[in-house]
């Protein structure tokens, strides 16, 4: 059985294009946005406000291809590098899906209604939230290998350096939520969202997650040590 190394690293501005794939096949962002023009706005939008809202982003990388990404805003800690030219991408990016969006419209108003659920479920929720998983996705052909597992516990790493103890994060029906219950999170908050978009289904239910960030552990230790994994 032939064994092929993955290496974690942190995020780097030529990373994008490739963690732009990934993003767009686990969010469907392609279905929101058809018109090739209006897709390209759409997920570098997305792309860049995430890396606005963050201070942490790792990677994952396979023989030179980057097949993973998790990031994450830690309260208190300086946003990544790069904010002026992210956020001038950003504008351009809205503009050109306002200018030439309109025959997308009801589509791209879906996708742009996450975020209104989002922030009624962060209003939902009693306890103070904090630090939050931006975002988190895996390449399909690395699905079942560990890469998300190695990414996780980087974060919850990361997250106990600077004496964290929670977090938590939006996700959906149409993503593989089940992977957070097994890592011992909690469904803090659901709303219901109907679609009609091509290529989804009829509805789809909305979830915010809340975790504890877990004790440090021997075995955690020696992960850390070589942050590689063999697959």
């Amino acid at each position: 059985m032939t064994t092929t190394t993955v290496s974690y690293r942190p995020y780097q501005p030529e990373d994008a294009e490739a963690v732009k794939s990934i993003i767009d096949e686990a969010f469907h962002i392609h279905r929101y946005a058809r018109a090739p023009r209006l897709h390209t706005a759409a997920i570098d939008a997305y792309l860049r406000e995430v890396l606005l809202e963050s201070t942490y982003a790792r990677v994952a990388e396979q023989d030179g291809r980057v097949i993973g990404i998790l990031a994450g805003r830690v309260e208190g800690r300086p946003r990544l590098p790069g904010r002026l030219g992210n956020h001038l991408r950003v504008v351009g990016d809205m503009l050109c899906l306002l200018l030439t969006g309109f025959p997308e419209r009801r589509t791209l108003r879906y996708y742009s209604q996450f975020e209104r659920i989002y922030a009624r479920l962060h209003a939902s929720v009693r306890e103070p939230l904090s630090n939050e998983v931006t975002v988190f996705a895996v390449d399909a052909s690395a699905r079942g290998l560990g890469v998300g597992s190695a990414l996780f516990r980087d974060y919850m790493a990361h997250l106990r350096a600077h004496d964290r103890t929670g977090f938590y994060l939006y996700t959906d029906s149409l993503c593989t939520y089940q992977f957070y219950e097994r890592k011992g999170m909690v469904r803090a908050a659901e709303e219901d969202m109907a679609l009609r978009v091509e290529g989804l289904p009829g509805a789809v239910e909305v979830y915010l997650y809340t975790g504890r960030v877990p004790e440090q552990t021997l075995s955690t230790k020696i992960g850390r040590a070589s942050c590689r994994e063999r697959v």
